[in-house]
């Protein structure tokens, strides 16, 4: 019966992929519905006095039932190394009084809980990376079935990665089994059609920016604000003094071309474009590359080979001492430009199209007014950001470079613009509410 399931699903999966190409021509009369649904949502959250309200998840908490045995049985799936860290931080906040199993790699297992399967190990990207990964993925949805079927969770949470996990949620729903998504998926930017699936799979979701929530309210997907991780992490380490001093000490510009080699490749480049027209007029001042990931050394730094840019150092590390003490950040979209954002210096954020059919889907399919997450947070421009393809993007990235590097008044006003922008954020303390609304689910005390 599980590998009939399986292929089932499998084939069911193919077809709502084959289905794509058609849903997308009929979702482009009605863009401009969407981007005022987005709109709305981002403009209402602005006015939201309190953002940590659980009691929008009612609906969901009259979903429990008496656990099915002496400890609630907890199910955790993390599909990729940044959901597992989340997922570990949840169990470790939930302590022994819960029972849990899960999919995810070894940080999951050394914080008690029991792997069942190593998902995270495994993360993939696009169609080419799925394929390519199909027997792991069918091998931890039987796996999953026979869960379902041998021991029920009492509860199913599921950290980021909708794409597997939205499989694994229509089979609890077909089950009974209740769904916590943690880190709800983007699809107020890019597809918002599949919001009916989700509505359907899902009991309730989490969301890490203001404004998500606001959207899934208004899709009828039970949700709640928790906060977004990142101020927990500045929180618990935050940069040192003197770390942050020594930076300050000479004008330097931050890079952040981002952490996938693809990324890497598409920016660098565009961006050495910008520190040399900013030393043109500033030659002492200092370019530097910050990166967390040991395995992208070796690619950054041929690439500074290659591009003949020994002036620029590459530092690998943390980068909160470097985003604290910048006179300025160039970041490619993404978690890594918000966390500039966060530490309050101003930060140019930047995307770079590759191919005609990404700049076909920028103007036809986004749905939000920004790209950056600060700018969607603040419901305005805090952070100067550009969306492009081809050279003439990065000299407008430049011209925005200079007056940042060298006007005064334009950089206190970009600061007092960041300030705003965290404390609309709320503070932290994500996990902690996320094991809160577990814990009230389960009848933990």
């Amino acid at each position: 019966m599980i590998k009939l399931a399986v292929a089932a699903t499998l084939a069911g999966e193919i077809a709502r992929a084959c289905v794509v190409p058609i849903r997308l021509l009929l979702y482009l009369p009605t863009r401009h519905y969407w981007r005022s649904r987005a709109r709305e949502a981002i403009e209402a959250a602005r006015q939201l006095e309190d953002v940590h309200q659980q009691e929008q998840l009612e609906h969901f908490f009259s979903k429990r039932t008496e656990p099915r045995g002496d400890r609630p049985h907890l199910f955790v799936s993390a599909g990729e190394a940044s959901g597992e860290q989340h997922a570990t931080k949840l169990v470790g906040a939930l302590g022994p009084g819960v029972r849990t199993s899960a999919f995810g790699g070894s940080l999951l297992s050394d914080a008690g809980a029991k792997v069942r399967f190593h998902l995270s190990e495994h993360a993939v990207m696009g169609v080419v990376g799925v394929l390519k990964q199909l027997p792991v993925i069918l091998r931890a949805y039987a796996d999953f079935l026979r869960v379902l079927r041998d021991d029920p969770p009492d509860l199913v949470v599921l950290v980021d990665y909708p794409g597997l996990h939205l499989v694994m949620a229509k089979a609890c729903r077909r089950r009974g089994v209740p769904v916590l998504h943690y880190i709800a998926p983007q699809y107020w930017a890019w597809g918002p059609w599949r919001m009916r699936r989700y509505r359907r799979t899902v009991d309730a979701t989490l969301t890490i920016l203001p404004f998500e929530t606001e959207f899934f309210r208004r899709h009828d997907v039970p949700s709640a604000y928790i906060g977004h991780p990142l101020l927990d992490e500045l929180a618990q380490d935050p940069p040192a003094e003197a770390q942050v001093a020594q930076v300050r000490a000479r004008r330097t510009l931050v890079l952040l071309p981002g952490s996938r080699r693809a990324e890497i490749e598409a920016n660098l480049s565009g961006m050495l474009q910008v520190a040399g027209a900013l030393r043109d007029r500033d030659p002492d001042l200092r370019v530097v590359i910050p990166h967390k990931n040991p395995r992208r050394t070796e690619l950054i730094r041929s690439k500074l080979r290659q591009l003949q840019a020994a002036h620029v150092e590459h530092h690998e590390g943390p980068l909160a001492p470097w985003l604290a003490g910048a006179h300025l950040v160039l970041a490619k979209s993404g978690t890594g430009s918000l966390e500039a954002c966060l530490h309050g210096n101003p930060t140019i954020v930047v995307y770079q199209l590759r191919g005609w059919l990404a700049s076909l889907g920028y103007r036809n399919i986004l749905s939000v007014p920004f790209i950056a997450g600060a700018n969607l947070i603040a419901g305005r421009v805090v952070s100067p950001e550009h969306c492009f393809s081809g050279a003439d993007g990065w000299r407008a990235v430049a011209r925005d470079a200079e007056e940042l590097w060298f006007n005064e008044g334009a950089r206190s006003a970009r600061r007092d613009d960041l300030k705003e922008l965290r404390e609309r954020l709320g503070k932290p303390g994500a996990t902690e509410r996320v094991a809160a609304i577990v814990r009230r689910f389960l009848n933990l005390k």
